[in-house]
């Protein structure tokens, strides 16, 4: 299963959960966004049963992208009882991605 696109909406719905969540904040024109975009939905369908894996486009939801201060893209933020626990910018592999959730999971 691919990472869901999530507005602000269903953001605030989903912090709300027990669950962790993994959050990808990007950009239809941001070129890195899209070429790691391939190795980010493999994670969310190795990690969809432990955590909700979603992606906020910010051109879309500039508001949440200013409110959960987001500068740089892409962004990863993993967030656990709607708190943001640790954030990645611009990952350049699945294995940093894995090694990112491992480590902010541990926290």
């Amino acid at each position: 299963m691919a990472a869901m696109n999530m507005n602000q909406e269903q953001f605030q719905q989903v912090m709300k959960g027990d669950t962790p969540v993994l959050v990808d904040f990007w950009a239809p024109w941001c070129g890195y966004c899209r070429r790691i975009g391939p190795a980010y939905d493999k994670v969310a369908e190795e990690q969809g049963k432990n955590l909700v894996v979603a992606k906020v486009n910010v051109d879309e939801e500039d508001r949440l992208a200013e409110a959960e201060q987001i500068e740089v893209l892409p962004t990863l933020v993993l967030y656990r009882n709607g708190k943001a626990v640790d954030s990645i910018v611009a990952p350049d592999s699945k294995a940093a991605i894995d090694e990112f959730i491992q480590g902010a999971l541990a926290k």
